[in-house]
């Protein structure tokens, strides 16, 4: 049949021109999977080895849809020349896109996000700095198969770690001029550097980004003994299509890095779509139309 002539031509051209070949989602209801971690230097352990196979699978446990990634090398001399962001979307089945920050031992340091679905659009997202090393976002714009379709966006975030938190306050007025056009609804995952309480963190939720609130222990650094709530992922609803977040966690692995991961649930919804809480609130009707207790 002629289409089904024209879809292998397409997937043939495809493999020949070295771009991944990733099968067909599988269609989501209203929800997708979202994982931050922070590699650590591109891939050491807690212990300071390098580990990337130990890193694919904490990652793979969690059957995430989307990944945010931190302190990423790509071709480095301390990585043995390895393109990190392509290896672990090799392992995880995944596509990616990366933002370097800067040029590193020979190579590129910065973050990555990965996604299970198609990526329609992707951009590097340069931070300002003051007076620290230099900061990016990597943007990926992705097409979510609920019925129907809904374009996200998930940008990877690494702010400044420095103690004075001027350079961290410039990174969030920098990503939020970046985003400030986006109608998408938007997902910031990754390592802030800061608080929930801080001056940066409420400069995002003045730009309309809400904080989703770990179940638990919301510590993740350092890993073998957390004390510190450093990383998150926030929500931003879009135009049409809301975000609610449907259960956040800091996953228990002290092993991997220096950061424990995070991972969040997140429930896809249309503007006209009732909120699942305000459902679950109504009490149940009787024939007669009264409510049973």
């Amino acid at each position: 049949m002629p289409h089904l002539r024209r879809r292998h031509l397409l997937i043939s051209l495809l493999v020949l021109s070295g771009l991944p070949v990733l099968p067909a989602a599988e269609p989501v209801e209203s929800g997708i999977n979202i994982v931050s971690f922070n590699l650590r230097n591109g891939g050491r352990r807690f212990d300071g080895q390098y580990d990337h196979a130990l890193q694919h699978r904490v990652i793979g446990e969690l059957k995430p849809d989307l990944v945010a990634l931190q302190e990423v090398d790509r071709k480095t001399t301390r990585v043995q020349g390895l393109d990190v962001p392509a290896d672990f979307a090799k392992a995880l089945g995944m596509t990616f896109a990366y933002g370097a920050a800067m040029p590193f031992a020979g190579g590129e340091y910065g973050t990555a996000a990965m996604s299970r679905f198609p990526i329609t659009a992707s951009r590097t997202i340069a931070l300002p700095v003051k007076g620290g090393e230099p900061r990016a976002a990597t943007l990926i714009t992705v097409t979510i198969p609920t019925v129907p379709q809904a374009e996200v966006t998930l940008v990877s975030v690494h702010f400044d770690s420095g103690a004075d938190d001027a350079a961290r306050r410039e990174n969030a007025r920098g990503l939020i001029a970046a985003l400030k056009e986006t109608t998408n609804p938007v997902i910031l995952a990754g390592d802030f550097n800061d608080r929930p309480d801080s001056a940066t963190l409420a400069l995002l939720a003045e730009a309309g980004f809400r904080r989703c609130v770990p179940e638990g222990d919301a510590s993740s650094y350092p890993a073998d003994q957390p004390s510190v709530v450093i990383d998150h992922v926030l929500l931003r609803d879009g135009a049409s299509v809301r975000l609610e977040d449907t259960g956040t966690k800091v996953v228990p692995n002290a092993e991997a890095s220096d950061h424990r991961p995070l991972q969040s649930r997140v429930r896809l919804a249309t503007r006209e779509t009732p909120d699942l809480k305000t459902q679950d609130a109504r009490p149940e009707l009787t024939h007669g139309g009264r409510p049973k207790r």
